[in-house]
This record gives C-alpha cells, structure tokens and sequence, in this order.
C-alpha cells in the first residue's frame, strides 16, 4: 500500500514539475525546438548558435546555458530540461520511498542530499574523462593530419582523412569544425571554439600554428608534427606520474571508505551499539564532523597527488 502512494506521489510531482519547467523555459523551448530544426537541415555550427543566443538575452539564462554546455562537453545527448527533470525525481523519488516505508529522517535526508550530489558528479566526472580523452588523441590526430598534408592534402582535406581513421569524443569536435567551415566559418574562429569548449591549451597551439601559416606560409606539417611530438610526449610523462602517485591515490581512497565500511559493519553486527549515533543530538553531530572531516582529508591527499601539467 505505501509503494503505491510513493509511486503515485512520485508520478503526480513528476507532472507537477514538468509544467513547472515548461512554463519557465517556454521561450528557451520553442527557440531550442527552432534551433534543432534549423541544425538538422543545414548543419548550424554550435558557435553561430551561441552567437545568436547571446544577441536574444531573453530567451534564456545564465545557469540552463552553463549545464546545457557541460553536458555537451560530457557528450550526454540530453536538453537541459531533461536532465532537470531526472535531476528532480532522483532527488524526490527514493525519499518518498523511504517515507512510505517509514524509514526515517536521517534516511530520507541522506537519499536526499544524494541524489543532489550524484547526478551534478557524474557528468562532471564524464566531462573530465571526455575532455581528457581528446587531449589524448591530440597528437596521433597530429600525426594523421600531418601525413595527409605531406600527401598533397589541403588542411581542411587533412581534417576529413583525420575523422574517418580516430573515434569519438575528437572525431566528433573536429567534424563540427569541418560542418562550420563549409557553412563559410573561419577555420581559426571554429578551431578556437573547440579549445574553448574542450579547455585544451594543445588545441589552442595548434589553431595559433595554424593562423600564422596561413597569413605568413611555412611548412605546417613539420609544426604540427613538433606538437604532436611534444603532446605524445607528455601523455607519457603524465602516465609515470600516475603510476608513481598511484599509492597515494590507492591510500586516499581506503582512508575515505574505512570507516563508513566500518559503520555499515558495525551496525549489522551491533545495532544497539551503534544506535545512539543516529537517535541522539550528539550522535548526529559526531557524525556531521565525521563526514566533514572524511571529505577533507580526502581532498587533501587528492591534492597532494594532483600535479599540474
């Protein structure tokens, strides 16, 4: 009976907020559903889109176009209602669950809290490895762009040769490049947006080489081969270093779970012992700094480990 009425409530306030958000971005909507349309008939480039936008400030705001950013930096193939429609319900639906199930408070605001934390993690978490993963590629798209041009190929010829041979996430990047650039998109402004988008200095190098040898000539495939030396270069000195930090690491992450692995077994073992920690004032404010000081040793040891590049 109570999983019903969670269920029920769940899909009533999943309604609720899906109105809510359509009245609020009603403008955003109807400009985005525009903005697809267009896109898929003639292939609008990201940047003349966030050109435009900033032209029509009212259609949307600072915030939706930030996480509409980050998810297209994470390569999550959702609108930005979306995500905050799934980031609501994972927020309200497992706490009315366990309010049905009566499970208590510390229960529903810890369901709570993470569902607030999760969602926001994980794409941040997908960004970083997307964003990596291009920075990675660099140097053998380098390498391929600069063996087409020894073979006669115009740059933007060399970019194609390039998609066709590396996969995803920089494939895709450098095929918007090429969409924007056949739209009559300067090669310097499309490539400038990338390294914006991505936040790779390679990539903004790469986009000054490529400037000055078309105002000024020059043999652009030895430039480009000297970066993609220099970026392959230090992919392997970043991978010794991890591999030098990977027992600080490893060590950072058993501190941080030690004790909640010791809590969950403790409580199995010996509920009455640990009781008192979830039922009195001084029980949740132990566990308050607990938590407290568990996140800030572990991003104190993930500082010491992190070494700029």
């Amino acid at each position: 009976m109570y999983i019903i009425i969670a269920i029920s409530l769940s899909i009533l306030i999943y309604n609720i907020m899906d109105l809510f958000l359509k009245l609020v971005y009603k403008k955003h909507i109807n400009f985005k559903y525009r903005m697809d349309i267009i896109k898929q008939q003639s292939l609008y480039s990201y940047s003349r889109q966030k050109k435009y936008k900033k032209q029509k400030q009212k259609l949307t705001i600072e915030v939706p176009e930030k996480l509409r950013e980050s998810l297209l930096m994470a390569g999550v193939h959702l609108r930005a209602e979306e995500f905050l429609t799934m980031w609501g319900l994972l927020i309200i639906f497992p706490a009315m669950i366990a309010f049905a199930l009566n499970k208590g408070l510390i229960i529903m605001v810890g369901l709570v809290a993470l569902g607030m934390i999760m969602p926001p993690a994980i794409i941040g978490k997908m960004k970083r490895t997307r964003i990596d993963k291009f920075n990675n590629q660099l140097g053998d798209a380098l390498l391929v762009i600069s063996n087409s041009l020894r073979a006669g190929f115009t740059f933007e010829q060399a970019l194609g040769s390039m998609i066709k041979s590396l996969p995803d996430p920089i494939c895709t990047e450098f095929g918007k490049i090429i969409r924007e650039v056949e739209l009559g998109e300067k090669i310097e402004v499309s490539m400038a947006e990338v390294a914006k988008r991505m936040k790779s200095k390679d990539m903004e190098l790469i986009n000054t080489a490529v400037s000055i040898q078309r105002r000024v000539g020059g043999n652009l495939a030895d430039v480009l081969d000297n970066i993609g030396g220099t970026i392959r270069e230090r992919i392997i000195i970043k991978k010794n270093i991890k591999a030098l930090t990977a027992q600080g690491e490893i060590s950072g992450k058993i501190i941080a779970l030690l004790p909640v692995i010791l809590l969950i077994m403790i409580s199995v073992v010996n509920k009455e012992y640990m009781e008192p920690m979830f039922t009195t004032s001084y029980g949740h404010i132990m566990l308050g700094l607990c938590v407290f000081l568990e996140v800030l040793g572990y991003l104190t040891i993930k500082k010491l480990i992190n070494i700029e590049m």
